[in-house]
């Protein structure tokens, strides 16, 4: 969906008043990973700096024991716990408070002075960021996408067609099998198949590229996390690379030095400087809205699922999307690190799953999207909405009702359909899972939590057609409590059907 930018406009007027408005820019933001359609070539680049991250040789183990994120903050506790500190004790001696008359007459409110601003001598330091970069670069990865994307033709209805994505990724961390990638989630959608280009020196190219696989997606945070198999990795590869060490969003100013690192248009690992040109500023994207950092560092297509990097090389924010349109200039949005840390430890600690090829387990439920005028006039959750409910199926058997939204699967948020579709094609029938829905009552929606024992099923039985034309009609029949009378406040798209 489209975003604006927000322009400041200056109304002078006679009484010089000065008002402020912001206003959405016209053609919105976009999110970053170049895709190209079939018969084009995108390619992850092969770069000619690179570096890369650190693994350990597999071991295995009885136990898995959990893993976490290199944190700076980590980083500096560790060191003030080695300076031990001697508490003093300071003693205060109170003074005496002296009795003054009041003077009957009374004498004009005075006010503290304002204290004048003072030159700032050695703040601006000189761009030479290679000390940083060249830390860094080890960590900093290239992800291809190669999917299948639907697309509406005038003569011939809706087609698929090959599509080639180019982005970026960052090595956060790694268990004794796996090196683990954060990126975008919008960077591995509809993934057929993915690659991963280290950074590093190699003899033979090929050797930098290895496969990698979607260990979780988070669409309404806009985060994923990639595994590569460590033995996947050649030896000369895996004892170049680095995890990199994620700093702090909450402590950023804004004008300090902001670097964005990664695979720009698909040509491979590039650097771009600027500042912090702003904090908390709010950004709507599809399923994905949050406060985000702004940064006049240039951000291309490809840079999706980067590094935005402050002056000590730590990671401060992912790069996520940037504003174009002819009234913008140098305004690219980062997911905060300190927002992303929570989602990306929960997924580094998943289990990883392929997906199932001969049939993936279904609920019987058929499935629409929630449109943005259902949140926003009847404060509906973002979520897939349960259209219907088969008779007999697995979703009755758990207690899910027509007009329910699903909002998380396995403990992964839900934004829409398509997402519950995604994870659904990684479970096979007869296995239970935990599914968070929300239900209308009395016009509030309340969360609960169902256990679903995934039933087999057909493309046959499953893919129904949810047409408008077919469903305006009907539209009270799928609103819960009555509340709703227009089926407009939900979206239909040819991959909705029965999961």
């Amino acid at each position: 969906m489209d975003l604006k930018n927000k322009n400041l406009k200056n109304d002078h007027t006679e009484q010089d008043r000065q008002k402020k408005r912001n206003a959405w820019k016209k053609y919105g933001a976009v999110m970053m990973a170049g895709v190209l359609l079939a018969g084009t070539a995108a390619t992850a680049g092969f770069s000619l700096d690179n570096s890369q991250v650190q693994a350990e040789e597999n071991q295995t183990e009885e136990t898995q024991t959990e893993i976490s994120l290199n944190l700076a903050a980590d980083q500096d506790e560790e060191t003030s716990e080695e300076d031990s500190e001697a508490e003093t004790e300071e003693t205060t001696e109170e003074a005496a408070e002296e009795e003054t008359e009041t003077e009957e007459t009374e004498t004009p409110e005075t006010y503290e002075a304002i204290q004048n601003a003072e030159s700032v001598e050695g703040a601006i330091v000189t761009t030479d960021v290679s000390a940083v970069v060249e830390e860094f670069m080890p960590c900093i990865v290239s992800i291809t996408n190669y999917s299948v994307q639907e697309l509406e033709t005038f003569y011939y209805g809706t087609q698929e067609f090959e599509s080639v994505g180019s982005a970026s990724g960052i090595i956060v961390a790694q268990n004794d099998q796996e090196l683990l990638i954060a990126t975008n989630s919008h960077v591995v959608d509809g993934s057929e198949e993915l690659n991963v280009c280290f950074t590093a020196d190699a003899e033979d190219p090929e050797d930098l590229i290895v496969p990698g696989k979607v260990k979780g997606s988070d669409t309404s945070h806009e985060l994923a996390v990639v595994a590569v198999q460590l033995g996947d990795i050649p030896e000369e590869v895996r004892s170049q690379l680095k995890i990199a060490t994620l700093g702090s969003s909450d402590e950023l100013k804004v004008g300090e030095a902001a670097i964005a690192v990664g695979n720009a248009l698909g040509y491979g690992q590039s650097v771009t400087c600027g500042i912090i040109s702003a904090l908390n500023r709010e950004v709507s994207l599809d399923d994905f809205s949050s406060e985000v950092i702004l940064t006049d560092a240039a951000i291309n297509y490809g840079n999706s699922g980067g590094a935005l990097l402050n002056s000590k090389g730590e990671v401060i924010g992912i790069n996520v999307a940037k504003e174009v349109g002819d009234d913008a200039e140098n305004m690219g949005y980062s997911i905060p690190i300190d927002t992303a840390i929570p989602i990306l430890e929960e997924m580094i600690n998943r289990e990883t799953r392929d997906k199932v090829e001969d049939g993936h387990g279904y609920m019987g439920v058929t499935v629409v999207d929630v449109s943005e005028e259902g949140k926003e006039l009847y404060d509906m959750p973002a979520g897939a909405f349960v259209y219907e409910v088969t008779e007999g199926s697995a979703a009755e058997e758990a207690g899910i009702q027509k007009g329910d939204v699903i909002t998380a699967f396995e403990g992964v948020s839900v934004a829409g359909s398509d997402a519950l579709v995604e994870l659904l094609e990684y479970y096979e029938a007869g296995e239970t899972v935990t599914v968070e829905v929300q239900t209308a009552n009395n016009g509030a929606y309340e969360a609960r939590e169902v256990e679903v024992t995934l039933q087999e099923g057909s493309s046959d039985i499953y893919e129904e057609d949810t047409s408008s034309d077919e469903t305006e009609d009907s539209g009270e029949e799928i609103v819960p409590d009555g509340e709703f009378d227009e089926i407009p406040y939900f979206g239909y798209g040819n991959d909705n059907g029965l999961f």
